[in-house]
């Protein structure tokens, strides 16, 4: 736990202690427990404000982000749905539901029903319509997720998450010029190291070595433990005869890499170029469940390598 998830911890317990009666105190401490991955104490503090007022919406749903990720999954489902049920104006729920089908579940019908649902109740947010595309993205209905993602950029021209999500199809879909504006789009609104790495990728994959290495860097520089992002960089280095450099950061990338799960080593061994290792380490983060079919096919570590006969027979294609 970091100093600074310590000291919130330790202020939400101090409020509690001094109010015991309120329920959304108890939430706050049991959101401060999750935050800090101390999943049976938040447990204990919803089911302490549910104690104290049975009605607590966002106590609900603070169970059911604790069950997200500790199981079993329909424990999940059920504390989103009595969240919703008591407040169908309540956003949370609504996108921890619609995404545990989508992400977790590859259960693409009940997550495209989830965000429709929560729509009809809020159908001006645009983090839902977003969310809504990227389960369109999901699920291969490509120009459906294009057209709700741009819908979402008419309402709120700044939004990020949907500029993110439309550089992905567009680079999953080999349109090399719209992705790299709309990353270049996401870094006007925040600098973050994703959009950058992305422009690494399309960058190096051009043959333009100087400014994937210049977006690389910088990637790496707001987020040093993104291996993906180092495991391009050596790769590019080392197309730019820089083997020293590229041997170094391969080193630093591929320890960190080492840690992760399958498909994190497949997202890396895809990076830096060995197509055979990440189709073999991506058979078994399938096989495992570590992820999705649906993010398989999109996802952009592996956007060089989808017409490759193998990477189609392990997603479906």
């Amino acid at each position: 736990m970091s100093e600074e998830q310590d000291n919130t911890v330790l202020t939400a317990e101090r409020a509690v202690k001094d109010n015991p009666s309120d329920p959304e105190l108890q939430v706050a401490l049991g959101m401060a427990y999750f935050y800090a991955d101390r999943w049976d104490a938040a447990m204990t503090a919803f089911q302490q404000a549910l104690a104290l007022d049975p009605g607590t919406a966002t106590a609900h749903n603070g169970i059911g982000r604790v069950h997200y990720y500790t199981e079993p999954v329909h424990e999940s489902i059920a504390a989103y749905e009595r969240a919703i049920a008591l407040d169908p104006h309540y956003i949370d729920p609504v996108y921890g539901l619609g995404i545990l089908y989508s992400a977790q579940l590859g259960d693409y019908t009940n997550a495209v029903a989830a965000f429709q649902r929560g729509l009809a109740h809020n159908p001006d947010d645009a983090f839902l319509t977003a969310s809504l595309g990227s389960t369109y993205a999901r699920m291969g209905r490509f120009d459906e997720a294009i057209t709700t993602l741009q819908q979402v950029i008419v309402q709120d021209p700044n939004h990020s998450f949907a500029y993110s999500w439309l550089s992905i199809l567009f680079l999953h879909l080999k349109r090399y010029d719209e992705a790299i504006l709309a990353c270049q789009r996401e870094i006007e609104i925040e600098d973050a190291h994703s959009p950058r790495r992305l422009l690494g990728y399309i960058y190096t994959w051009r043959g333009d070595y100087d400014e994937a290495i210049v977006q690389l860097e910088r990637s790496i520089a707001l987020e040093p433990e993104d291996y993906e992002a180092r495991g391009a960089l050596a790769k590019v280095y080392r197309l730019a005869g820089r083997q020293q450099d590229a041997a170094e950061q391969y080193a630093i990338a591929n320890a960190m890499a080492q840690r992760d799960n399958e498909y994190g080593q497949a997202c890396f061994a895809a990076v830096t170029g060995d197509v055979d290792q990440a189709l073999a380490l991506l058979e078994i983060g399938l096989a495992k469940g570590q992820l999705q079919p649906g993010w398989a096919r999109i996802d952009p570590e592996f956007a060089f390598m989808t017409d490759d006969p193998r990477f189609k027979a392990l997603i479906g294609d």
